[in-house]
């Protein structure tokens, strides 16, 4: 997970999300989609309000005090790679 931008004195845009399933990386937006992402005093102390879908294979990411979940359901895409 990577903010945008980096310097946390700056104003929030988002954060660069890798999916742990196909290794894209999906940008999460604040106040997208009803997006609310939670910053705390901690650099690794982040939680959004609902969950991010991967671009790539569908896979649903869910971010709750810096752990990321991931959750399969019927638009997940089976991805191999040769």
């Amino acid at each position: 997970i990577r903010r945008v931008p980096q310097d946390r004195k700056n104003l929030l845009v988002g954060y660069h999300v890798c999916c742990l399933r196909c290794g894209f990386n999906t940008p999460a937006l604040a106040g997208n989609d009803g997006l609310d992402i939670d910053e705390g005093d901690a650099p690794d102390d982040l939680t959004f309000s609902k969950a991010l879908r991967c671009t790539f294979c569908r896979v649903l990411m869910h971010v709750a005090h810096g752990e990321l979940r991931l959750e399969e359901d019927a638009d997940v895409r089976h991805i191999r790679f040769r």
